[in-house]
């Protein structure tokens, strides 16, 4: 059994920065656009499709568009894809007129190096990147003129639950585009607002096919899960071998309330007022965010307001009712504020936790940080908040996202980040209205039926009103699960269970869960000043072997007969990389999952490759789908260390199949197997050792 414990903590902070994963709370913009790159024109769309399976609340699209060069001469084309925050590119491919060329993900220094000597040649490889938080891109050279450029790009994404409903949107060019959407799922009252829907009944759900109009260039769908109030969603992926671990995914999402149903709260308001707020209108917009937010409190709330820069000036020594002398100070303090000094996020972070009022049974104690600015993140991250609710909320490019992260999840809350300034005082509302209803406190997930590990995110947060709670771990064991999420509701114990029968597998659980340990590996290299290398290696490690783009990984496609010797050299080195990279997790015993293509059979793997027990063909590597590939596991060993040592106190007992996660612990492997498991595995690293000396 696992379990995550949590205790009621009570702190918000709303911060300014870029737009990128995707949050309970948010808004974004979405785009699939070739620009001319000498020109900066968009070339118009010829043909396009989108083709997305959706299952439960995970969506895969598959967009192939194709681009009309009309101009008179030779160009660049650079495409950009923004398909929404919380996406994560796992297949790309371009054609050279009937030959599709299909990318493999590299480490993204090989690819750079790869790109960079085939194009200063004039040929046409291509090579996909993240160039921001949620926006991706790649160059295609050359577009000969009257050119039709093809492109297909596939994205994944776990779709946010709020109350009952669920939204689904991916961006479109074309108002003629073709769009094919299955559901699986108990789903209801499907609509969108962009497109005419024809709807096909299946056994498992529905398929959809959208016509008409599109509008603001993408669709939308929206549905209700036809299930009763707090039933939890659990999804598995089991092993592709005995004594291997497979993958789940569990979720809870909590009902809407009236607005009678919301605590009395004390709300501290901390405004960042250093000099860079004053760029591109930030602080105005942070201002007019504070006011509605003031607006908002209810007349049993207290407030209180603090400003900072690289000094601290608090409105209040502590928070005061807010009667309509309290909220008309609150405002015009705010009102008041000019942008201008330095940046110290732990000295505002100290002088919130010192000003609260004593703590109350049910009554909520919560600080709203507004801020753009980067800090000393060490320093920051001791700073002891006590019981305070944290959120984040974010617009702008300077923030210190990862820093932001790990506050608001230490103290069960949320970073939201907001994609455009002018869409702030939204944002706002909606986090206001949801911290006003904190339901679900003390919340922990126990997994019956198979030992758990590395569970993420490693601290469970509060759950407020529409609101959902995502839990992605490892299991080991066979038969049926039973999940069990346990909480505190209006100060009464709850529990919610599922019982899940692994013969029914969800393949993309294990993509999602490296993604959860991937974005938990990335705050880390933000934050640590050590295992800088070996956090870095396993990021990559992660990404080659479950397909998907990170900041130091992409795509690179790539026509075998564009190579000279130089980059044929370079890309053998990355494919060595890839499979031994694979190959070590299978030495650990967690290499699983199965192989995907989007269009068409699958290949099949070499049953004959010598990598370690890890089988790729050549053909295969040189033309993986463009989809989904390895759905591998990539846990440690049972019986070594993790790269990152986890300190958080766990407690694993293999002879109950039991694990406990204390202070919301999440990341520790489990242990066990038995002798004739450690012999294969001595093997195999025998094997690899003396592969490496052989080099």
């Amino acid at each position: 059994m696992s379990n995550h414990r949590l205790a009621l903590a009570g702190m918000v902070v709303v911060c300014l920065v870029p737009a990128a994963t995707a949050q309970p709370i948010a808004t974004d913009r979405l785009s699939a656009v070739m620009i001319a790159t000498d020109r900066g024109d968009a070339l118009p769309v010829f043909a396009e499709k989108l083709v997305v399976d959706i299952d439960g609340q995970h969506a895969r699209a598959d967009l192939m568009q194709t681009f009309s060069n009309g101009l008179s001469q030779q160009i660049e084309g650079h495409y950009q894809l923004q398909p929404g925050q919380g996406s994560h590119v796992d297949g790309f491919a371009y054609w050279n007129g009937e030959q599709k060329i299909v990318g493999e993900v590299f480490e993204k220094g090989t690819a750079e190096r790869v790109y960079t000597e085939v194009t200063t040649r004039r040929r046409d490889p291509a090579i996909l990147e993240q160039t921001g938080e949620g926006l991706y891109g790649f160059k295609v050279f050359p577009i000969a003129p009257g050119e039709h450029k093809r492109v297909e790009i596939a994205w994944s994404k776990w779709l946010e639950r709020r109350d009952h409903s669920v939204e689904f949107r991916a961006p479109i060019s074309s108002r003629n585009a073709e769009i094919i959407v299955t559901l699986a799922g108990p789903i209801k009252n499907l609509t969108s607002a962009t497109h005419v829907l024809g709807v096909e009944k299946l056994d498992t759900g529905v398929r959809v096919r959208a016509t008409g109009p599109a509008k603001d260039g993408e669709i939308e769908l929206r549905w209700d899960v036809d299930e009763p109030a707090w039933t939890p969603d659990a999804y598995v992926q089991p092993p592709a071998a005995a004594n291997t671990e497979g993958w789940f995914v569990v979720a809870l999402a909590a009902p809407q309330l009236p607005a009678t149903a919301a605590m009395p709260k004390d709300v501290t308001i901390v405004i960042d007022r250093s000099g860079s707020m004053a760029e591109d209108q930030k602080m105005t917009f942070a201002k007019r965010a504070a006011a509605k937010l003031i607006d908002m409190l209810d007349p049993r709330d207290r407030v209180n307001v603090i400003a900072f820069s690289d000094e601290v000036d608090p409105l209040f020594a502590a928070p005061h009712p807010v009667d309509a002398a309290a909220r008309g100070q609150a405002k015009a303090f705010v009102d008041r504020l000019l942008a201008g000094g330095g940046t110290d996020l732990a000295l505002a972070l100290q002088t919130a936790v010192h000003s609260q009022a004593k703590p109350e049974a049910g009554r909520p104690r919560i600080v709203v940080f507004l801020t753009d600015g980067e800090s000393d993140a060490p320093k920051a991250v001791a700073v002891d908040t006590s019981d305070l609710r944290l959120f984040t909320l974010g617009v702008g490019t300077d923030v210190n996202k990862a820093l932001l992260e790990k506050l608001s999840a230490e103290k069960r809350g949320r970073f939201v980040y907001v994609e455009r300034a002018t869409e702030i005082e939204g944002d706002v509302a909606r986090l206001g209205s949801a911290i006003a209803h904190p339901l679900l406190v003390d919340v922990s997930v126990d997994v019956e039926g198979a030992v758990a590990s590395r569970m993420y995110p490693r601290t469970l947060p509060d759950l407020f009103a529409e609101d959902e709670l995502r839990v992605a771990g490892r299991y080991k064991g066979t038969g049926s699960m039973t999940f069990t999420i346990r909480g505190k509701l209006e100060g009464k114990p709850v529990v919610y269970k599922r019982v899940i029968d692994t013969a029914h597998p969800h393949a993309w659980t294990a993509q999602l869960w490296a993604q959860a340990r991937v974005d938990h590996l990335l705050e880390q290299l933000e934050l640590s000043p050590t295992n800088q290398t070996e956090l870095h290696d396993e990021v990559i490690d992660l990404a080659l072997a479950y397909n998907f783009v990170t900041p130091y990984t992409a795509f690179l496609a790539v026509p075998a007969t564009e190579l000279d010797a130089s980059s044929a050299q370079t890309l053998a080195q990355g494919r060595a990389r890839k499979r031994d990279a694979i190959a070590q997790q299978s030495a650990d015993g967690h290499v699983g999952g199965e192989v995907i293509a989007i269009n068409g059979k699958a290949p099949a793997i070499d049953p004959s490759s010598t990598s370690q027990g890890v089988t790729i063909s050549d053909d295969y590597t040189r033309n993986v789908p463009a989809g989904r590939t390895f759905e591998a596991g990539l846990s440690r060993d049972t019986a070594k260390p993790n790269r990152v040592a986890d300190t958080d106190g766990d407690d694993e007992s293999a002879a109950t199949g039991e694990q406990v996660h204390r202070h919301g612990c999440a990341g520790c492997a489990s242990t066990g197997g038995d002798g004739v498991m450690s012999l294969i595995l001595i093997g195999l690293v025998a094997l690899k050792l003396r592969r490496r000396s052989a080099r």
